[in-house]
């Protein structure tokens, strides 16, 4: 769990586990497979990477929790720590690891020190830490092996209405019958041409003939057009493939070494491109509200191919698949990672499902894991990327992230998430505060304009702010944002009572909850988080012993505050 308060996330958590509670009463749980019931590990658990031609800044660590706490990087788990990797990078023949600054649990070496490709990384850390109210020291170690050679080819492969586009939603119609390639048309015509031609002019026969054969035939002709590729070069631009075609994928190749031994897929798109309409966003006719058409981020990891050969006794990497459903309009630059083997093992056995997608991991299937004295893995692997821009046709439409962004947040709560949370003002600001969820917004604005003496602000949010000034609680709410961002400024006025509301008061407020999202999005770093982290260990179940031991030391240090109590 993430120390963000994402309410969404929580009700989609306690969905999970009232299906799982369902189904564990009509089906045979893990207890009647597994050979064994191994004690729960108690340890240390690490996420290292080690990349050809990059520093190291991917080693991260964290004790493992129980069910009910939550996982925080905003403070070290440890009392003290010594993180190093031997191996040959590109200046050195050793790292001393050092914690990053803002993520304490995640370690980095020299940036100026990169590691090569087919070489082995040892890692070995130790910690001192504190376990359930004992100390004890986890030594760990592990070797990453970076394959020897892995890259993509500049060229790729795509259905070839990629390049035209064009596809209509009647793929029965002669018009577009007429623009599939020839070696598709012939055997669409050998195959069913009478029958089509017949029903061209009966409109009467010809829906009773599609209902009964359309599928049929339009699995076959996504099947000849699966197989009718062309070749596209890094860098072009190319059509979204809507309607039938939808699910239809792009292929890229690459040259590789033996020891590679999967390619994780990982995507970057433009932060203001579209996404278009696929097949899965509306099975039963009914259209989702555009605001699920919004991704947060623009970072996202696709799959992960194993090197196996498939049905048709096709090794995988050298054929890898891209569905065109997951790509965005403008830039989409693929990521292709070639992993070491033990990689692979480890997502299999203990991320996901075999292949690549979700579902989780059958829980008779005994962990793979290549750390000593702990539990996660550390790995090596050879980056490579490829770019693609696509466009979208007349017939395909598309959605702006920039515009679902905000439906999406107005539709759950501008404070459920980080993201949200922090587009809110922007949001706000660039339509000169109109919406009528951005009147708390317009009054936080306002007192920032006088704060800062920005007079273009103050001309933007004085007409809302001064509208909503008949509504308490949107006043209210206005300045404890605008207070507790400031660290509650002793003078201004409005901070006298948001001061009282968030640092004086016992039990939960809303100045409270505000204070804790604002903490939890910026880590408890600024000063006026050092009390709401008393309140929000005391006012709350303590759900992190990490983060709350901060606060039994803000409290020791301040024994009469009544956010102790």
């Amino acid at each position: 769990m993430n120390t963000t308060s994402d309410r969404r996330r929580s009700r989609s958590g306690i969905l999970a586990a009232a299906a799982a509670l369902a189904l564990g009463s009509c089906i045979q749980g893990p207890w009647d497979y597994y050979p064994h019931n191994p004690p729960p590990f108690r340890g240390v658990y690490l996420n290292g990477y080690v990349l050809a031609g990059k520093p190291v800044d991917n080693v991260c660590f964290e004790r493992v929790l129980d069910l009910s706490e939550e996982a925080t990087q905003a403070f070290a788990f440890y009392d003290s720590a010594d993180v190093r990797i031997a191996g040959h990078f590109s200046n050195a023949d050793s790292l001393v690891l050092t914690p990053v600054v803002d993520t304490p649990n995640c370690f980095r070496g020299d940036t100026a020190a990169l590691a090569e490709k087919d070489q082995e990384y040892r890692l070995s850390a130790r910690f001192h830490w504190d376990s359930a109210g004992s100390k004890v020291v986890s030594v760990l170690t592990a070797t990453a092996r970076v394959p020897t050679m892995f890259s993509i080819h500049r060229t790729a492969a795509a259905p070839s209405f990629a390049k035209t586009g064009g596809v209509p939603s009647n793929i029965f119609s002669i018009p577009f019958f007429l623009s599939l390639p020839p070696n598709v048309q012939a055997p669409l015509i050998k195959e069913y041409g009478d029958s089509l031609g017949k029903y061209q002019t009966d409109t009467t026969g010809v829906g009773k003939y599609l209902a009964a054969n359309g599928q049929r035939i339009q699995k076959r002709l996504l099947g000849l057009l699966e197989n009718d590729h062309f070749v596209y070069h890094e860098g072009d631009t190319l059509f979204y493939l809507n309607g039938a075609l939808n699910t239809l994928s792009h292929y890229y190749s690459s040259d590789r070494s033996a020891d590679v031994g999967a390619v994780l897929i990982t995507q970057r798109f433009d932060s203001n491109s579209s996404r278009p309409e696929t097949r899965f966003d509306s099975p039963l006719g009914i259209k989702p509200d555009s605001s699920q058409y919004y991704f947060p981020g623009t970072l996202r990891r696709l799959l992960i191919y194993p090197d196996a050969k498939n049905n048709n006794s096709w090794n995988l990497l050298d054929s890898i698949g891209v569905v065109n459903t997951w790509f965005h309009t403008l830039r989409n630059r693929l990521y292709f990672y070639g992993f070491e083997k033990a990689y692979y093992d480890y997502l299999s056995t203990v991320v996901q499902t075999q292949g690549g997608g979700g579902g989780g991991v059958d829980p008779r299937i005994k962990p793979k894991y290549n750390v000593i004295g702990g539990n996660g893995a550390f790995v090596g692997g050879i980056p490579d990327s490829f770019d693609i821009y696509i466009q979208t046709d007349s017939l395909t439409k598309a959605y702006p992230l920039q515009a679902t962004h905000g439906l999406f947040c107005a539709k759950d709560g501008w404070a459920d998430s980080k993201d949200c949370r922090e587009y809110y003002p922007r949001y706000c600001r660039e339509r000169n505060y109109k919406p009528e969820d951005c009147a708390q917004a317009a009054v936080t604005a306002c007192l920032i304009a006088d704060l800062t003496g920005d007079t273009a602000l103050h001309a933007l949010c004085a007409p809302v702010a001064d509208s909503a000034r008949g509504n308490a609680n949107t006043v209210q709410s206005g300045e404890n944002q605008f207070c507790l961002e400031q660290g509650f400024p002793a003078d201004k006025p409005a901070c006298a009572g948001a001061n009282r509301r968030c640092l004086e008061t016992q039990g939960k407020d809303d100045c409270k909850r505000a204070l804790w999202d604002y903490c939890l999005d910026h880590d408890w770093r600024p000063a006026q988080c050092a009390p709401g982290l008393a309140s929000y260990c005391h006012d709350r179940p303590r759900l992190s012993e990490t983060l709350c031991s901060h606060a039994d030391a803000y409290c020791a240090a301040h024994p009469g505050s009544v956010l102790c109590k």
